[in-house]
C-alpha cells in the first residue's frame, strides 16, 4: 500500500468553461484526481484526457445507478461520469494506475446531488477506463465538458499522487531487543532494516 499522498496540483475555474487543465505534474505510479463540479444550470459530463492527448485511444464501460453497462471504444476520453444532467452539483472520484510502458487503467466513483434539497435523492455513477498509450507516464491531466453547456465557476479539481514506499521502521537505535509475546524468542535490531534472532 502507498505510504503517503502528495497534492501534486489543485486548480479552482474562475469563471464558466468548458476545460480544468491540471497542467504539467510530477509522474506518480498511482494517482488520485477529485472532480467537484458546482452547479451550472447547462448540460456537463465530466471527461478525463491525460497528456492532452485527443486521440482515439480511450476505452470505458459505466453505469448509472447500478443499470445495464454502457461502453465506449476508441474513444477521446474516458468518461468521469457516464451521463449528463443539468442542474445538478456533481463529485467524481478517479484512481489510475499510472505506469509509463503499461495502459493506464482508472477507476470511476461518482454522484450527483440529485437536485437541491432533502427531497432529492443522490444518483451514482460507477465506471472504468483505460488509456492505451503504453510509452508515457501521465503528467498532466484534462477534465472537459463534452456536452453543450460550461463547467460552472468554482469547479475544482484536485490530483494526488504517490510512488510506492520501501518498508520502513520507526526510528528504532540499534541494539533494540524485542521480545515476541506468543514464543518468548529475543530479536536484537541492527540499527539498518533486520532483526536477528538472539540465541
Amino acid at each position: 500500500m502507498p505510504a503517503s499522498w502528495e497534492r501534486l496540483a489543485s486548480v479552482t475555474l474562475g469563471s464558466g468553461g468548458d476545460t480544468i487543465d491540471t497542467g504539467t505534474i510530477t509522474a506518480k505510479k498511482y494517482l488520485e484526481v477529485t472532480i467537484d463540479l458546482a452547479s451550472s444550470g447547462t448540460q456537463n459530463r465530466p471527461c478525463l484526457r491525460f497528456n492532452s492527448d485527443t486521440g482515439s485511444n480511450y476505452g470505458d464501460r459505466y453505469s448509472n445507478g447500478g443499470g445495464a453497462d454502457g461502453t465506449g471504444t476508441s474513444r477521446s476520453c474516458i468518461r468521469a461520469f457516464g451521463y449528463n444532467d443539468a442542474s445538478k452539483t456533481k463529485y467524481a472520484v478517479v484512481n489510475i494506475i499510472n505506469v509509463a510502458d503499461k495502459e493506464k487503467l482508472t477507476i470511476q466513483n461518482s454522484m450527483d446531488n440529485g437536485g437541491d434539497g432533502a427531497s432529492n435523492i443522490p444518483a451514482r455513477d460507477e465506471g472504468i477506463g483505460k488509456w492505451s498509450n503504453t510509452s508515457n507516464a501521465i503528467t498532466s491531466i484534462q477534465v472537459f465538458n463534452d456536452e453543450s453547456g460550461d463547467f460552472a465557476s468554482g469547479s475544482i479539481v484536485t490530483v494526488w499522487g504517490t510512488d510506492d514506499a520501501a518498508p520502513f521502521y520507526p526510528n528504532t537505535p540499534n541494539g533494540t531487543i524485542f521480545e515476541e509475546s506468543d514464543t518468548g524468542k529475543h530479536y536484537m535490531f541492527d540499527g539498518s532494516s533486520t532483526w536477528n534472532e538472539m540465541v
